[in-house]
């Protein structure tokens, strides 16, 4: 990897961790210097309880990061979740890239039985301590996880469900993603993006059930001129 290269920032989604670009940021890396960390409360980042882990606060942690590395991104890549930080920072002001690339971008208030039941349930759960650890060991379970995956709609392979099942089997890391889900409100992301005026490219895969492609479609429709 060239140092010197451009800088291609990689966000990832909820409940994740940078193993969601084992298979991109190798190709990426052959043009850009590659930075993908994890996000606050997740996988090797771990955050104090009273961290806040909203929108802005994320946002807020990965300019800080990328201040420490004296790093300017040409080009950032999220995906759900990590889009709607990479959105955050670009309509804030944090940062200034050529290309917002958003992978089924978690932008707009999630619709469906994910926004109605889960994420108020998640507003419940993360002030429990209990629950982390309990999640976790059945989670953990290598059938549990591969029905988690599929509920999702996703098809991985051997390699990328491992990460998954060692992941939420991790009790730190399901606290993390718990604290950020109860903590998201993506309306004032939502009523901030008729300002967006950078090139942005949407991509959606059809057979996401979290965020179906219809979801990407409404961001188009607001922000007008984004690339499909």
């Amino acid at each position: 990897e060239d140092n010197n290269a451009p800088v291609a920032l990689l966000l990832h989604g909820t409940g994740a961790a940078t193993h969601t670009w084992r298979h991109v940021a190798p190709l990426l890396a052959e043009r850009f210097h590659v930075v993908a960390p994890d996000l606050p409360g997740h996988a090797f980042t771990q955050t104090p309880p009273q961290q806040a882990l909203t929108l802005p606060a994320v946002a807020k942690a990965v300019r800080e990061l990328l201040g420490a590395m004296k790093l300017q991104p040409a080009l950032i890549v999220g995906h759900s979740a990590g889009a709607a930080v990479a959105m955050r920072m670009v309509i804030d002001g944090l940062i200034a890239p050529t290309l917002t690339v958003s992978i089924n971008g978690a932008i707009l208030p999630l619709q469906g039985p994910i926004g109605r039941l889960f994420l108020p349930l998640a507003r419940v759960l993360a002030i429990n301590p209990f629950v982390p650890p309990a999640f976790a060991a059945i989670a953990g379970l290598p059938s549990v996880a591969r029905r988690l995956l599929d509920s999702t709609g996703s098809r991985i392979d051997a390699e990328g469900e491992r990460c998954y099942a060692h992941l939420v089997a991790n009790a730190t890391h399901a606290a993390g993603a718990l604290r950020l889900m109860a903590s998201w409100d993506l309306q004032s992301l939502a009523d901030d993006l008729a300002r967006w005026r950078a090139p942005l490219l949407l991509l959606a895969g059809e057979r996401d059930r979290t965020l179906p492609a219809a979801h990407s479609q409404r961001v188009q429709a607001i922000v007008g001129d984004a690339e499909s």
